[in-house]
């Protein structure tokens, strides 16, 4: 755990400041050829409470006790699904990303998950290159369970090539 942050589930309080958090992280994707991306709107409460319902939010706080990151996972065909990861840039390169996710691994493994997945851009160097280093091995779209290759399928942005994306696996427990 990077020096002063702590990991811990999310409070319904602090949706405003999550939203901030994913929306400074979106920015990034400008510079690594996807500033569309960059520039979506933000979503709104009751998207957000959408999207975060039934599912795991774990957050990183700093100091202050204000979120600097987090991670959205959830349960898709059997697998622990890494939905979103985000970490505001003022907070990046600290490790907070590495955190949330073994974090949200753990969790995983104590409630029974043996396997996690997530889809993330190819080469994006904070996407795909990063979840190799914790472990994730790439998994053929079409050589992947229904319910994975749906969402894999889904998570493609609009106007951009499905070849640029990757879905990813990671065996997290027996």
């Amino acid at each position: 755990m990077p020096v002063g942050y702590a990991i811990r589930s999310a409070r319904p309080d602090e949706t405003r400041r999550l939203i901030a958090v994913e929306t400074a992280a979106a920015r990034l994707f400008a510079d690594h050829g996807y500033p569309a991306l960059a520039e979506e709107a933000p979503r709104t409460l009751q998207e957000f409470a959408r999207f975060t319902a039934g599912n795991s939010v774990l957050v990183a706080e700093s100091g202050d006790a204000m979120p600097a990151g987090f991670v959205v996972a959830g349960d898709i065909g059997g697998y622990f699904y890494l939905m979103e990861l985000s970490v505001d840039p003022a907070h990046g390169r600290r490790g907070l990303g590495t955190a949330l996710v073994r974090a949200a691994l753990a969790a995983a493994r104590r409630s029974g998950y043996r396997n996690a997945a997530l889809s993330t851009f190819r080469a994006v160097p904070f996407n795909a290159p990063f979840y190799r280093k914790l472990g994730f091995v790439e998994l053929e779209p079409a050589r992947a369970e229904p319910a994975l290759r749906a969402r894999f399928l889904r998570e493609v942005p609009p106007g951009v090539e499905a070849s640029a994306r990757v879905l990813m696996v990671r065996r997290i427990g027996d």
